[in-house]
This record gives C-alpha cells, structure tokens and sequence, in this order.
C-alpha cells in the first residue's frame, strides 16, 4: 500500500535476505494513493517478481536439489529474535523467544493484512458507506492473518 501512496520501499532491497542480493529488480510506485493506484501497483509489483523468477531459474545450478539430505529441523539459540521477510501484502515478521528447546517459548506473528486494515477507517473518511467495501477490497487483507 505504500508503494501506491509513492514510496519506494522494500525490505528485499532495505534489509536484502536469503539470495535477493543478487537480482537486479525495480520497486514499483505510483502517487496518487487511491484504489485503482492500489490495484495497478499489484500488476507492477507483478511483472516484477516474473523479472526475479526469471533471474532465478536462469542461475539454478546444474546436479541434484537438496541431494536425497534429510529434513532441516530449526533450533533457535536461547533469547529472542526479530525476523521480517516481504510479503505479497507488506512485511511479514516473526518474534520468537526461545529456551533452546525443539519448539519456541512464545512466537508471535505480525502479519500485513492486520497493520494493513488499520488503515481502513482513516482512507474512508469522507466516503460514502458503500465506497467502504471498495477501499476494503483494495486493501486486500486476508482474514486468517487479521484473526491472529
């Protein structure tokens, strides 16, 4: 949503994890912030992750994919932890706290569809009721992320 509203931000780009360091992709923007600039910068967005999948295949390197190893089991070390990826919607983070046990003491996740649904009353102020299900859809949330 702010990449309509005209700012240029990506974690990938901010924060670059796992291998998106080595892409060459742009951040689309768009300024005017209303739904249709909503629902046009999902296409950019769109055309370009194509652009990094396309990168991606064209440097998978030849052999076997994870070559007959077992499953990854994740342990986290004692402490807690913040970690945040890009998300079709926006960011989506994780909080773990951990006791260096298999599974965690206490996760919480900070989904985008929630953070993006604050949103929704202060964009439909001076709207009309209906205009309301339209400013909804173009935030696109997701109602089991909202519910967590």
């Amino acid at each position: 949503m702010i990449r309509a509203a005209g700012v240029a931000y990506d974690i990938r780009k901010a924060e670059p994890y796992s291998i998106y360091d080595r892409f060459d992709f742009d951040i689309p923007t768009l300024s005017t912030s209303d739904i249709y600039a909503r629902y046009y910068i999902r296409l950019l967005e769109a055309r370009e992750s194509i652009k990094i999948l396309q990168q991606a295949l064209r440097d998978i390197p030849k052999g076997e994919i994870l070559g007959g190893k077992g499953g990854y089991t994740f342990r986290p070390k004692e402490g807690e932890a913040y970690a945040r990826i890009e998300a079709p919607k926006g960011e989506l983070g994780f909080y773990v706290v951990s006791d260096n046990k298999a599974n965690p003491y206490r996760y919480h996740v900070r989904s985008p569809s929630y953070i993006n649904l604050n949103a929704l009353g202060p964009m439909c102020v001076g709207y009309k009721v209906a205009d309301a299900v339209v400013v909804l859809g173009a935030i696109d949330i997701v109602l089991g992320e909202v519910d967590r």
